[in-house]
């Protein structure tokens, strides 16, 4: 144990602190705390969210290229039919919604509007089926029944 002279007298660095300064961080303790847990876990979630977008997206996009292979088959299979059986009254149109299909964008193309060009397909597909008298719905995987 030594024996060091006590003093009454502050040191220097006590008396560098504001005394309204340590009111305020204790006063806004649970601000620093709440702004501190948000900063943590926006970037938790910035981190998390890309892999669940990602996982949806290819998802969504799996569903959206079946759909669109359904169309296609049924059309391919239409044409063949109607180059056995002579010209059809929706041989133009048969063609017309095949071009769409091929154009339809295969990657993310931000400049396109995909949900607009698949109502479109859809459309158009219905359209078909009306002029050509088929009936070939396409049924979505979770509404599939055996």
């Amino acid at each position: 144990m030594t024996n060091e002279p006590s003093t009454s007298h502050q040191s220097a660095n006590e008396d560098d602190v504001d005394i309204n300064d340590v009111f305020d961080n204790l006063l806004l303790a649970e601000e620093h705390l709440a702004e501190a847990g948000y900063q943590r876990g926006l970037a938790q979630g910035v981190r998390e969210g890309n892999v669940d977008a990602y996982h949806f997206g290819y998802h969504r996009g799996a569903e959206v290229g079946a759909e669109l292979g359904f169309y296609y088959g049924v059309i391919c299979g239409q044409e063949s039919a109607t180059k056995e059986g002579g010209s059809s009254k929706g041989e133009s149109l048969l063609k017309e919604l095949k071009r769409e299909i091929e154009e339809f964008p295969k990657f993310n193309d931000l400049e396109a509007d995909i949900v607009e060009g698949l109502v479109k397909l859809r459309a158009k597909y219905k359209k078909l089926c009306a002029l050509l008298k088929i009936s070939a719905k396409y049924a979505r995987p979770n509404e599939l029944s055996f």
